[in-house]
């Protein structure tokens, strides 16, 4: 996901983007590929920018000549392919990429999955789902980190006592 669709402007179809990026200057560029889910199944829109800051750009897309249909995508979120990312450096990772995660201790315990990854000043927190339920907010700090395993959707963790 990488943005979501906000007001109309004017009278011909253009409407604002909020980007939830970070890259908001990929919808600067002169046109790009994105897609948006609909009641039908996925569907691929060109969006080509018109005027507007990176905080909120400006687009019109490509098909939609009136303000009532710009209207449709009003809320509508925007996603890219995975395979379109940039590669991230080593230790580095999509927050959709930990999503599905299951997490163990360094013994090899279930702790539960990554339901979501959260954003705060300090660090980042990992969401964890046990097993039973229970849901467990875990600081993405390195001493409490032994490993990611992306291709294995594993995360090693040694938790502060308490946590879990």
């Amino acid at each position: 996901m990488v943005g979501r669709f906000g007001r109309t402007h004017g009278v011909s179809g253009e409407i604002y983007i909020t980007p939830i990026s970070d890259n908001p200057s990929r919808f600067r560029k002169k046109s790009g590929k994105f897609w948006v889910e609909t009641e039908t199944g996925w569907r691929e829109i060109t969006v080509r920018f018109q005027k507007g800051t990176t905080e909120r750009p400006l687009v019109s897309i490509e098909g939609v000549d009136s303000p009532e249909e710009a209207k449709k995508y009003r809320n509508e979120l925007i996603y890219i392919k995975a395979s379109s990312l940039e590669k991230l450096p080593e230790g580095r990772y999509y927050h959709f990429e930990l999503v599905d995660c299951r997490v163990t201790d360094m013994e090899g315990t279930e702790l539960g999955q990554v339901t979501a990854v959260e954003e705060y000043p300090a660090n980042n927190v990992l969401v964890i789902k046990s097993a039973g339920g229970t849901v467990h907010l875990f600081p993405m700090i390195k001493r409490f980190l032994r490993s990611i395993d992306i291709e294995k959707k594993l995360i090693v963790v040694e938790p502060p006592e308490g946590i879990f």
